[in-house]
């Protein structure tokens, strides 16, 4: 079961590309409705952002998003090993547990992107669901193999 859960783990690398899609998304939709530093040009947005988009991560990256994944991973390791629980009820856990914290820094800082990456979370947790599903089905296969 070590191994699955590993490979649980790594399935996380979802999170990224999820988050990356929807912060270059957010900006064209904030853009579009007018909630967006008045320094922005669409140019900007729509060509450099994709470059840029990395740069906030790394800068934001250490302390955000290394919280972000050790307690998913610490969440993924507790509750497929030891509790055992449904995947979609370990996926919804997880979320629950972690957008308060993106809902508050929204309100806080005025910063509307942490909403939309509460939805691209949610989003990335159905597709992890599939993944880990398909996983957990191979383990079990495996084990009964042996």
């Amino acid at each position: 079961m070590l191994k699955a859960t590993l490979k649980i783990i790594l399935t996380n690398w979802i999170h990224l590309v999820g988050f990356y899609a929807m912060t270059y998304v957010s900006l064209i939709f904030f853009k579009a409705i007018g909630i967006d530093s008045e320094n922005d040009t669409w140019e900007t947005i729509l060509v450099l952002s994709p470059l840029t988009i990395p740069i906030l991560f790394l800068v934001y990256g250490p302390l955000i998003i290394g919280g972000f994944y050790g307690v998913i991973i610490s969440l993924d390791i507790m509750c497929f090993n030891f509790i055992k629980v449904k995947t979609w009820k370990v996926l919804m856990l997880e979320w629950i547990l972690i957008i308060p914290f993106f809902i508050n820094w929204a309100f806080e800082n005025k910063y509307w992107l942490w909403l939309t990456l509460c939805l691209s979370f949610l989003i990335t947790q159905f597709i992890r669901k599939k993944q880990i599903e398909r996983l957990l089905r191979k383990a079990d296969t495996v084990r009964f193999e042996s």
